[in-house]
């Protein structure tokens, strides 16, 4: 029976709250608003700053036969034609340059040129671990062999060049 009492006390605290009414705010008694000083809104500001400086703009509008100050500077900053050609002349000049060097170098003496093998340790590349001091392969032999191969090639080459 006690916690149907608390639970009516409750619902009758909670529908007071809600049944408020508020007759003060009903009669006539309302003070006037204070008078407000109003001025020109953002928009109408931003209306007549478009509009001036449009009339600024026009003012340095190029002459005909002119070229405008904004077209000049996209000049400035775009590439022509003419610069792209000049660009790619150099660098085909440079390339042609650079393969002349790299042939007269290659073919200059091809007897006592070392052979260089990237890593011959690539041969015997596996996980260092259990390796014992001194149980390396020495490979030096792989090395010579392709160098000697090398050598047969390159004379290979040369009296096939000769022959044409």
């Amino acid at each position: 029976m006690f916690a149907a009492r608390q639970r009516v006390a409750c619902a009758a605290r909670q529908l007071q709250r809600t049944a408020r009414t508020y007759a003060s705010d009903a009669h006539a008694h309302h003070k006037p608003a204070a008078p407000v000083n109003e001025s020109f809104g953002t928009g109408s500001i931003i209306t007549v700053a478009v509009f001036l400086g449009g009339v600024v703009l026009l003012q340095f509008v190029p002459k005909e036969g002119e070229k405008s100050t904004i077209l000049s500077l996209i000049d400035k900053y775009t590439s022509q034609a003419k610069d792209w050609e000049e660009i790619n002349t150099l660098h085909t000049k440079a390339a042609q340059q650079a393969s002349f060097d790299r042939n007269l170098f290659e073919n200059a003496s091809n007897k006592h040129r070392y052979v260089d093998v990237a890593y011959p340790e690539a041969i015997q590349s596996h996980a260092p671990r259990n390796i014992q001091a001194g149980h390396l392969n020495n490979m030096d032999w792989a090395v010579e062999h392709f160098r000697q191969e090398h050598l047969k090639d390159e004379e290979r080459k040369a009296i096939a060049l000769a022959q044409k």
